[in-house]
């Protein structure tokens, strides 16, 4: 449900390209360009928000 609440945010931004996949029990990864800037486990998991500010920052780097 996190990861379509994500995805749903980041898609918004017509310049992303979002895809989404399953992965195993309690995993959460957003990719950008190959390099994960979310790599989470079942012990912590993070709100959407949180998610969607760290990408966003992550694409804001020069």
């Amino acid at each position: 449900m996190i990861a379509a609440r994500v995805a749903a945010e980041l898609t918004a931004d017509p310049a992303l390209d979002v895809h989404q996949q399953t992965g195993g029990l309690g995993e959460l990864r957003v990719q950008v360009d190959g390099v994960d800037v979310v790599d989470t486990n079942r012990l912590w998991y993070p709100t959407p928000a949180s998610v969607v500010s760290r990408v966003n920052a992550y694409l804001a780097r020069p």
